[in-house]
């Protein structure tokens, strides 16, 4: 058995809904923006207001004090806003969610961080909520009531269609007000794979964009497709290239929406990883409001969901936003498995001794009978997945991802195969007070003999990973 065989893909998988596999965004030509992670330094990006409302961005590091967990952290470098005078021009923003099943994968990631940017802009930006398959859907026209444009936002679903990001932005172009005016700052972000086979329409919607004003920030994310299945080394076929080629072109297409109307795109592992910082890029972009504090912790192994980070200002009359977050948690390994999802060229296996580290997400491996099918010869696994670690909505429902990875190594140490695949979980308070929990399974298929099996679980958006190891051996019974 090659390592290049497909597998097949058996899933009984309760109250696990969405399924899809995601591939990997190769190096592009066009510019991007990339995101630098520093293991152990935490950093804030944040905006003060006055009692009035308005920006106040002259403000020196002693106005601040930080803390974790209730101690006073020493600030290790603190920056002030661009925008030294805090006057803006009038703004209308939108978001453009592609909300096809192929971006399923870092929904919930995305929608965090918008909500994030939201809380970040001023009372007089109007801000709309668009989202779009073969068609333009709107969640929220412009609004000023950031109530609203936050509600949409966590309604964002899946739809049905394909993609269709230039007719889509192209028809919400028409539906800014004042479009045209120098007066008003227009923007729109879009968050998307890009996978449009209408991308030679790009043009025409950049000089539409133009026209009107407006200035296009554009985020790539993955895109569902086949699991990769062989090592990062298997040579391409024909077919698979012109599939690469094709794939570069659209995504090229699509950093032009931005590069070329003023805005800026973002792609890359470090985008995927931290649409925080993404966002916090975007927002000091058009504002320049943005504070930025750093300190080192000492404590890098606490799930960033359960860090009581806190800045406080020494004026009672200025208030201080969410802050854009970026903190450490076992960065280095957790970097490579996450690298390991969306990059099939970026490592060749994962790193030693996981599965004596991370025991985070409550998980069971149960390795099954190989058995031969259709002349070959699988590994079934189950793994049984413990809702009550998983990130929790603040209903009490369950809405996340997992991912997964999974290798087969022969006695060498080299990769004979490889799984990996991102699945949603849905649960709610119900399901959970009955006992439902979330089974995974599937199969992995080689040649007879021993092997190390090393698995890998991840909730992206907690980045709580659990990991396993086993000696197997593949059998022909």
């Amino acid at each position: 058995m090659t390592s290049t065989r497909r597998s097949n893909i058996v899933r009984a998988v309760l109250f696990v809904l969405a399924c899809c596999g995601c591939w990997a965004q190769t190096p592009s030509s066009v510019p991007e923006q990339n995101i630098r992670i520093d293991v152990n330094l935490v950093t804030l990006r944040f905006t003060v207001k006055d009692s009035s409302g308005r920006p106040a961005n002259g403000l020196a590091q002693q106005q601040f004090s930080v803390f974790e967990g209730g101690v006073l952290q020493d600030t290790v470098f603190f920056d002030s806003p661009r925008n030294t005078t805090g006057a803006m021009k009038r703004l209308q923003l939108a978001f453009l969610l592609d909300i096809s099943g192929s971006t399923l994968a870092t929904r919930s990631e995305e929608i965090a961080a918008a909500e994030t940017f939201l809380r970040n802009v001023h009372g007089f930006t109007r801000v709309g909520v668009f989202g779009f398959t073969d068609e333009l859907v709107s969640f929220q026209d412009f609004t000023s009531d950031r109530r609203l444009a936050l509600k949409a936002l966590a309604s964002t679903q899946q739809h049905l269609g394909k993609t269709a990001i230039y007719g889509s932005l192209s028809a919400l172009i028409r539906q800014f007000d004042n479009a045209g005016k120098p007066e008003i700052q227009n923007v729109v972000i879009v968050i998307s794979d890009a996978m449009d086979d209408a991308y030679r329409r790009s043009t025409q919607t950049i000089a539409l964009a133009d026209t009107n004003n407006i200035v296009v920030y554009t985020i790539l994310v993955p895109s569902a497709a086949q699991l990769y299945i062989r090592p990062a080394s298997a040579a391409e076929t024909p077919a698979s290239d012109r599939l690469s080629r094709d794939r570069k072109a659209k995504e090229a297409a699509f950093a032009r929406l931005a590069l070329q109307t003023g805005g800026k795109h973002f792609s890359g592992f470090e985008t995927i990883l931290n649409f925080n910082q993404v966002m916090a890029q975007i927002n000091d972009d058009i504002f320049g409001n943005l504070y930025s504090l750093g300190y080192y912790t000492l404590d890098s192994d606490t799930d960033k969901r359960e860090r009581d980070v806190r800045i406080q200002a020494r004026r009672s009359d200025l208030s201080i936003s969410t802050p854009f977050e970026n903190l450490p948690e076992r960065l280095t390994a957790k970097k490579q498995l996450i690298t390991a999802l969306f990059d099939n060229n970026a490592v060749t296996t994962l790193p030693e001794n996981l599965h004596s580290v991370f025991r985070e997400l409550g998980a069971e491996v149960n390795l099954l009978r190989t058995r031969r099918e259709g002349g070959q010869i699988g590994l079934p696994f189950r793994i049984k997945i413990s809702p009550y670690n998983l990130r929790r909505s603040e209903k009490g429902n369950i809405k996340t991802q997992l991912g997964i990875i999974g290798l087969l190594l022969d006695q060498q140490g080299n990769e004979v195969v490889r799984l990996r695949e991102i699945f949603q979980v849905n649960l709610d308070d119900k399901d959970m007070r009955e006992g439902r929990g979330i089974i995974y399974t599937n199969k992995l298929f080689a040649a007879p003999g021993t092997y190390r099996l090393k698995i890998a679980l991840l909730e992206l958006a907690s980045w709580k990973m659990a990991a396993f190891e086993y000696v197997v051996r593949i059998v022909d019974q």
